[in-house]
């Protein structure tokens, strides 16, 4: 009887092994390699956006007006938007908005204190402060008259 036990036990872990496995593998968004792909196109075009704006700047723009500058900038921001998109859309891209999505609902269910609490909470941290800061200078002025008697 326990070697049928055993037998049924032996392909019941292996079963759950596997599902471990493809656990681990199912929390991909995408491929690691297509991962791999948006990652250097993220990267390329934050670097071709860095390039771009410095070779501009250096060498074609003599006198850049006002109309001119926006939108050069306004193009430096259009490709680093793009690129955090891309960036995005990989694993660990998306491992952050699914992290960014669960803080805000954590977020929504903190227990903010009201103005009367805060302004309470405020006031005793002052008070606290002061004695604290208060005990301190009487400490600096004991502690400057026993080093005064002692080195004179």
């Amino acid at each position: 009887m326990s070697e049928t036990t055993s037998n049924k036990v032996q392909p019941a872990k292996k079963a759950n092994a596997k599902k471990a496995a493809n656990g681990a593998d199912s929390k991909l968004f995408v491929s690691p390699a297509l991962s791999a792909i948006f990652w250097t196109i993220s990267i390329v075009l934050v670097v071709a956006v860095i390039l771009g704006n410095w070779y501009y700047t250096s060498f074609v723009a003599v006198d850049e007006g006002n109309l001119s500058r926006l939108l050069r900038v306004a193009i430096v921001i259009v490709g680093f938007a793009i690129a955090l998109i891309i960036a995005l859309l990989t694993n660990k891209g998306r491992t952050l908005l699914q992290f960014g999505r669960q803080s805000y609902n954590e977020l929504r269910k903190v227990v903010w204190p009201t103005r009367q609490e805060a302004v309470q909470t405020t006031f005793i941290v002052f008070v606290a402060v002061c004695v604290v800061s208060l005990f301190l200078y009487l400490c600096d002025i004991v502690f400057m008259q026993l080093v005064r008697l002692f080195t004179l």
